[in-house]
């Protein structure tokens, strides 16, 4: 047999022998439309057919290096000697902020009137200085949850429902039938209203299972405001614009806090009081962001793990400021947010390392290094890779100096999981990429949800939080409950629809969309709906994971949340953002160069 056997010649071996081995049968045409697809199905033919082709084993000179072609970083050193502007004595900014929020919580507590209190409620929440006042909100949300909006017009119904919704209080959607004027269409007398569908719109994306009446609203409300759009006036304009981009339940929330501190002040009827504390909160925090992220890259720089390794990516900052703030902007998280930002720093090297460089012998010795979690295993690395075992396990040991006495304890789980992770994810992954085999769809979501689920939600995310992390929350995290299954794969569909094209070009096994379209015999624009259809299906789940009373705490039922937030906004508004350095660049100025002028 030729070593050219190729995809004509293995699609005439019958759609029995194909189903055999778990492909469909595909016609000729499939391979002729969709060329994107030949070196998956080229790659099982070969390896299937009846006279299989001996193979060489690969070797570190004569083995193919593939390249994803990662631009380099936008930043550099940047932060290391980058100061901000003057934003005045830090006692005085501080006490100016404790002035107001003393004033703010004053107003919580004092306002009766459900409407008005709703509204400053929302307005707090979209300057990003809710965290200040979680006992008042709790508590006004806890009264307004049995307040009778009766003759409410569609913007306060929607604005409590979402709310209600989002703070974990079970509101229900039945209410939202009053506005169908048959009992089955909206009724068209609210499609002029663009406030009310606003309001109606981002509700929607509150949903849980099963409720489709929100689905409904969702669609009429969208296809009316696109309508719409461009007739509105300029703050309200630019608000629908970027929900209907990046629906406001699943903005970045540190990312909406910028945005909308900017048109708030536009607002004629503004809380001058409100936008102040917004103001000199986001700037306080922005100052303690720029020194972390500037002690970040004094790491990085000193560490010099990627001297030699030209393939992977170096998205420090974008890993800081999408992944850490994405996922807990506030102060408290400070130690969370450095912890994070190295964990997932040095992962994304090692993980380029088994997917587009390492031959499949070195990923072999780099998986037992890993599993002897031994400085001493370095020496039988290649040498590209021995800089890099060290700087992780050592970083990864040298997180018991940044636990306290109590919490030293869940290092010992970090490093399971990451094990787990490796043998059961990547090591499978390279294995399969040696043999030329294309995994089901069912095998490669295994591999890239519930292989790494583990990792990701008890290593990287909660290891540095506070007390709220306990040994009971990390065993439980680690027999993968549904909620840290279903933030996973709704992180990985989205990854996988906007990385397809560039990952197919640098040869890299097939990802979960790759393998569900060749099953479903799909082009990627149709698959592409079916993964966002899934990721849709996924939030409801995650929406209802947060209804009260949940299983764990809030503060650990948010962090998925957040971290699904932190993917939509990066990943799709901002176009592949993690892996494309520049299309992130604006974001981050935003957050961290620039402070909001006061």
């Amino acid at each position: 047999m030729e070593s050219s056997f190729n995809a004509r010649q293995c699609l005439r071996t019958g759609q029995a022998w194909l189903h055999a081995h778990r492909l469909p049968y595909m016609p000729l045409s499939i391979v002729q439309t969709k060329p994107c697809m030949r070196p998956y199905i080229t790659r099982f033919c070969v390896r299937n057919t009846l006279s299989p082709i001996s193979k060489p084993a690969e070797s570190p000179e004569s083995a193919e290096r593939r390249s994803a072609g990662y631009e380099p970083s936008a930043w550099g050193g940047y932060f290391i000697t980058h100061s901000t502007t003057c934003l005045g004595p830090k006692e005085l900014v501080e006490g100016r902020i404790k002035e107001l929020k003393e004033e703010v919580a004053t107003k919580l507590r004092s306002t009766t009137d459900a409407v008005e209190m709703m509204n400053l409620i929302d307005t707090i929440q979209h300057l990003g200085i809710d965290y200040h006042f979680k006992k008042e909100i709790e508590d006004a949300l806890t009264h307004l949850q049995h307040v009778k909006l009766d003759g409410a017009e569609l913007y306060q119904v929607a604005l409590r429902f979402r709310l209600l919704r989002q703070n974990g209080f079970n509101a229900s959607s039945e209410e939202f039938y009053k506005f169908k004027y048959d009992g089955i269409n909206f009724d068209e007398k609210l499609c002029k209203d663009a406030r009310g569908l606003l309001s109606l719109y981002n509700a929607g994306f509150l949903a849980i299972p099963g409720e489709s009446i929100l689905d409904e609203a969702i669609l009429f409300a969208k296809s009316h405001l696109k309508l719409m759009v461009n007739d509105l006036d300029s703050l309200l304009r630019k608000q629908v614009l970027r929900a209907l981009k990046t629906p406001l339940h699943r903005m970045m929330l540190r990312a909406e806090a910028r945005f909308f501190i900017e048109e708030y002040e536009e607002e004629e009827n503004r809380n001058d009081k409100l936008l102040e504390l917004a103001k000199l909160d986001f700037n306080l925090v922005q100052s303690l962001h720029l020194e972390e992220i500037k002690n970040l890259s004094l790491w990085w720089k000193e560490l010099d793990v990627t001297k030699d390794l030209i393939y992977a990516r170096d998205r420090l900052v974008e890993i800081y400021v999408a992944f850490s703030v994405g996922d807990y902007f506030e102060p408290e998280y400070s130690r969370a947010r450095i912890m994070l930002t190295k964990f997932y720093m040095l992962m994304t090297v090692l993980d380029d390392t088994f997917d587009i460089h390492g031959t499949f012998e070195e990923c072999k010795l780099l998986n037992s290094a890993v599993q002897r979690w031994d400085e001493k295993a370095a020496d039988s690395l290649p040498l590209y890779m021995r800089r890099l075992y060290l700087g992780f396990i050592r970083t990864i040991n040298g997180f018991e100096d940044d636990l306290k006495p109590c919490e030293k304890y869940r290092v010992s789980y970090f490093i399971e999981a990451i094990k787990f992770l490796f043998r059961n994810s990547w090591m499978k992954e390279a294995e399969w990429r040696a043999e030329g085999y294309v995994p089901t769809f069912e095998e490669r979501r295994k591999t890239t949800v519930d292989n790494i689920a583990s990792a990701d939600a008890v290593c990287a995310i909660l290891i540095g939080m506070g007390e709220v992390v306990t040994e009971e929350i990390l065993r439980w995290l680690t027999d993968l409950p549904e909620i840290v299954i279903d933030h996973t794969a709704l992180a990985r569909y989205i990854d996988d629809v906007v990385t397809y094209e560039r990952e197919t070009k640098s040869k890299q096994l097939p990802s979960t969309i790759a393998c569900y379209m060749i099953e479903n015999n799909l082009t990627h624009e149709q698959a592409t709906e079916d993964f966002l259809s899934m990721c849709h299906e996924l939030w409801k789940k995650l929406n209802q994971a947060c209804l009260r009373p949940t299983v764990v705490p809030m503060p650990i039922v948010q962090r998925f949340v957040n971290y699904s937030r932190l993917m939509t906004t990066v990943y799709l508004q901002f176009h592949d953002g993690f892996n494309k350095s520049v299309t992130l660049k604006e974001l981050i100025t935003l957050l961290l160069v620039e402070p909001i002028p006061i």
